[in-house]
C-alpha cells in the first residue's frame, strides 16, 4: 500500500499502516465471537505491564480479551517450548525474538531488548491490537 506521497506507508505513515494491516482485519475476524486470545506478556512492554489474565478488551468493547501468558517471564516461556517440544518459528533462531511485519522487523543484536526490532528507530512500540 503507497502513501499519496513519500513513498509506502508502513515508512511514512506505520500507525496508520498497522491499523489497516492488523486493526481492520482483527475487527473482522472476531466478529460472531465473544473472545479472543492474544499472547502477550506483561514484561514485554510499559504498555503491556497491566494486561489483565482475562478482561474486557478496551478497542473491542463486545469482545473479552484472554491473555494467558501475561504474567509469564521469558524464561518460564522458553522452559515450557523446551520441555513440551512447542514448535517455534524458525525466525526466532536468526535473531527475531519478536516477529511483526516484513519491512517493519528486523533481527536484534547483542543487548538489546527483544522488542527493539519492532519498527527500529521510531517511538512506536506497539501496533494497536494491545492498547
Amino acid at each position: 500500500m503507497e502513501a499519496r506521497f513519500g513513498g509506502p506507508i508502513y515508512g511514512t505513515n506505520p500507525d496508520q499502516c498497522c491499523y489497516l494491516r492488523k486493526v481492520v482485519p482483527l475487527q473482522t475476524a472476531v466478529q460472531g465471537f465473544e473472545a479472543w486470545m492474544a499472547a502477550i506478556r506483561r514484561e514485554q512492554t510499559p504498555e503491556r505491564a497491566q494486561a489483565p489474565i482475562v478482561g474486557p478488551d478496551p478497542k473491542y468493547r463486545h469482545l473479552v480479551k484472554i491473555n494467558p501468558l501475561a504474567n509469564w517471564t521469558k524464561a518460564q516461556v522458553r522452559d515450557y517450548i523446551q520441555t513440551y517440544s512447542v514448535p517455534v518459528n524458525p525466525l526466532h533462531a536468526q535473531g527475531y525474538p519478536s516477529i511483526g511485519c516484513w519491512p517493519c522487523t528486523r533481527p536484534i543484536v547483542t543487548g538489546e531488548d527483544d522488542r527493539a526490532g519492532r519498527w527500529a528507530g521510531m517511538a512506536k512500540r506497539e501496533c494497536g491490537l494491545h492498547r
